[in-house]
């Protein structure tokens, strides 16, 4: 630790003799020239997440493609026997016509008893 002090306190002791005040000829000219040659990055907030945004489809795709295989890879044998849903629907639509027949057969008998 006490070789990096010295260094330092050396480095600072020769820089500060070492002071000149002129800057070279059209510095200035050259280095707008470097920055209009470099543009910087887009300082717009929203054009920097609409880039990341796009830049994530690609993975984001491919994991959803990877899940939907996956869960799509269960063997039939594990899972339990079920009844079509289209099954079940018209089992119970025909429980609701027997029971809507029953009422309307009870309807007409009530009336021709009445008379």
């Amino acid at each position: 630790m006490r070789k990096i002090d010295d260094i330092l306190a050396k480095m600072l002791a020769e820089s500060g003799e070492s002071v000149e005040d002129r800057v070279p000829y059209a510095f200035e000219k050259r280095v707008m020239a470097h920055i209009k040659q470099n543009p910087q990055l887009a300082l717009n907030f929203w054009e920097q997440w609409n880039q990341a945004l796009w830049r994530a489809v690609v993975p984001c795709f491919a994991i959803f493609i990877l899940a939907a295989v996956w869960t799509d890879s269960d063997p039939i044998n594990s899972q339990p026997n079920q009844v079509a849903p289209s099954q079940s629907i018209a089992q119970s639509d025909d429980g609701a016509r027997e029971d809507l027949e029953s009422v309307v057969m009870f309807v007409i008998d009530s009336a021709n008893t009445d008379r």
